[in-house]
């Protein structure tokens, strides 16, 4: 009976221990979906949250409004006033501001005595006008200041007396008068000579300005045989200016 028993329990064992070996068999590769880039429906969506409007004043700058400066006008006060060169009555009148006229201003001197103005009588050019004569129309204290011009010889006009000689052949030398006409547009002492078609060089001259304008020079010229001639008188201080006239000199046996 005991001998029954222990040869079941014996088959029994075996038949367990049997169980628990797993057949092998071939595994096929797992296969993975693809990562879809767009949601679907099964996921949740987040809702948009909304944004609080904020509201906030700009003030952009804004340029200031400026008027273009009237145009500062000057007129005589009683009687017609002369327009110079410099502003001083030392320098040379240029133009002149008629009764009834006016003349822009464009400038002023450092203590504001004189203004810088349009020459009423040649627009293209500027000259000077003294306050102690004039009626002025704007704002004299934002014009700009201008400096005086450069004193300097500003013309020579030549003449030689007589323009044309007929001396005996044997009356030479000769002597024929320059004069010229030197003209400064203020006050300044002139440097001055002449020279000939022949070679001839004077010495150096001068003569004094005052104010400005105009003075006569002369000079004698020899002459030692016919020919045609032509003479230069020069500046050379305060600047070169050069002004020239012809003559011519015959003879007879």
């Amino acid at each position: 009976m005991k001998r029954r028993i222990l040869s079941f329990v014996l088959i029994t064992l075996i038949t367990v221990s049997s169980c628990n070996y797993p057949e092998t068999a071939p595994t096929e590769p797992i296969l993975t979906q693809p990562l879809l880039d767009t949601p679907t429906a099964s996921l949740p969506t987040s809702t948009p949250v909304p944004l609080e409007t904020v509201f906030v004043d700009v003030v952009l700058p804004t340029g200031t409004a400026t008027s273009t400066p009237s145009v500062t006008l000057a007129s005589p006060r009683e009687q017609p006033v002369n327009c110079r060169v410099g502003p001083d009555i030392s320098y040379a009148i240029n133009g002149a501001l008629n009764l009834g006229s006016k003349a822009e201003v464009i400038g002023k001197n450092v203590d504001i005595t004189w203004l810088y103005v349009r020459n009423p009588s040649n627009p293209s050019t500027n000259c000077w006008l003294s306050m102690d004569f004039i009626h002025v129309d704007g704002n004299v204290e934002l014009l700009p200041v201008v400096g005086p011009p450069e004193i300097m010889v500003t013309d020579i006009q030549v003449r030689v007396e007589p323009e044309a000689m007929n001396v005996a052949c044997n009356a030479f030398p000769q002597s024929v008068v320059v004069s010229a006409e030197i003209t400064t547009n203020g006050p300044s002492i002139v440097m001055w000579l002449w020279e000939s078609s022949a070679g001839k060089t004077s010495p150096q001259k001068q003569v004094l300005f005052e104010e400005g304008g105009t003075k006569t020079v002369q000079d004698y010229y020899q002459v030692d045989q016919v020919g045609d001639y032509s003479i230069q008188v020069k500046s050379i201080v305060p600047n070169i200016s050069i002004g020239e006239a012809n003559f011519k000199v015959v003879c007879t046996p």
